[in-house]
């Protein structure tokens, strides 16, 4: 029973955090991609430099290089890939592809409800000793569910619950294991394959690998109509540069999703760069969100892949202050928030960093994810 405590917890915060993000639409998405996209390559500049005054060795630099790629993909929503697939939607980066796999797709589809009761016995009262798990941080409770995990792994609901939360963490290792482990138990898991390799692709970088490929496949012999299986065998066709093909997928999709669902408007956008790498007419009925913010031109993103290392410095500026006004009429922007921290500490302005956390606190008191999240900028400034 103690365990569901701490597993009703999870999945509180897990459904919290992971759906406030569906609320953005593509264009948001992709504006905040880019903002992340321009603080990454201003980082690759300071490693070079560091490089040729011989501060770092080549190793270090390729280390460094290779992390603050990871960061872009597990930061930026949408967010997020680095390296492009030999096809794909051409004239389009495969970044913006793999920022729209896991910020939203993952998103989307990466939470279950639990259902039933598991067989599994209580945690001896010692183990519940140091307290009320809803009192305790997101770091804590992930600690005891993997502490009973540890002694109870063939729990495959337990595995479940803790899945999402790795995923929405950033460990997409963790969470492409603990699929594994539920369907190692449990192979008639609801939609298990498809969940399974979604998660192989947060850690593939938004890409569908051959196994990933084989999982969805096979959930759609089990269950043709999973619409997990479906988008990401659209988004492999379109990653393969079979662009027609996956446009014609991705208009099935919307075809037969329920009109509210979370994945239909990355399902739009991603049917419309299709057809567009493909040659087709645009079809111009995606539905529009209101409110949703501007998201850069293709001509404006081409435009900032030529710029010099002084300009790309001059627009990051100018996206900080920009988010800084956002910020100043939505304090409730968590997400903002922590793009604002990021640019920040990237800029080595960190009293301005630290400033910006107290105030994203004070602004979120509720959210005890974000919260953990602020907690983690600020021990990354020494405070």
């Amino acid at each position: 029973m103690y365990f569901w405590v701490l597993a009703a917890i999870l999945t509180i915060v897990a459904i919290l955090v992971v759906t406030v993000p569906l609320l953005r639409t593509p264009k948001r998405a992709l504006e905040a991609f880019e903002f992340d996209k321009e603080l990454y390559k201003d980082r690759l500049v300071e490693i070079d430099r560091d490089l040729a005054l011989g501060r770092i060795s080549a190793e270090e630099a390729d280390t460094a290089r290779a992390e603050e790629g990871r960061k872009l993909i597990a930061l930026s929503r949408s967010d997020r890939s680095g390296d492009s697939p030999k096809a794909g939607l051409s004239g389009r980066p495969v970044a913006t592809i793999a920022a729209g796999i896991i910020a939203i797709p993952l998103a989307t589809f990466g939470l279950y409800s639990m259902l039933g009761t598991p067989a599994a016995p209580d945690l001896p009262l010692s183990a519940r000793a140091s307290g009320d798990p809803a009192g305790q941080s997101i770091t804590e409770l992930v600690g005891r569910a993997e502490g009973y995990l540890a002694k109870n792994p063939d729990d495959a609901k337990g595995w479940a619950v803790l899945a999402p939360v790795y995923t929405r963490l950033g460990r997409f290792e963790d969470a492409a294991n603990a699929w594994q482990n539920v369907y190692r138990i449990d192979p008639d898991y609801p939609e298990i394959r498809a969940t399974l390799g979604e998660s192989l692709m947060g850690v593939s970088n938004g890409i569908v690998t051959e196994l990933a490929h084989e999982l969805f496949a096979g959930e759609l012999e089990k269950n043709p109509s999973s619409f997990k299986a479906r988008y990401y065998m659209a988004m492999a066709l379109a990653q393969e540069g079979k662009n027609e093909e996956a446009s014609q997928a991705w208009q099935a999709l919307i075809e037969t999703s329920p009109p509210d669902a979370g994945w239909l408007e990355s399902a739009y956008a991603f049917r419309d760069q299709a057809r567009e790498a493909a040659g087709l007419p645009a079809l111009n009925d995606a539905p529009q969100s209101a409110g949703a913010a501007p998201g850069p031109t293709q001509e404006q993103v081409a435009a900032a892949s030529d710029m010099t290392a002084e300009e790309r410095q001059q627009m990051i500026t100018g996206m900080v202050a920009r988010l800084e006004e956002k910020l100043v009429e939505d304090p409730a922007d968590k997400q903002g928030w922590q793009r604002l921290v990021r640019a920040y500490i990237v800029m080595g302005r960190k009293e301005d960093a630290a400033k910006a956390i107290e105030t994203a606190l004070a602004s979120n008191p509720d959210d005890a994810a974000f919260a953990e999240q602020m907690k983690a900028a600020r021990a990354e400034l020494g405070n």
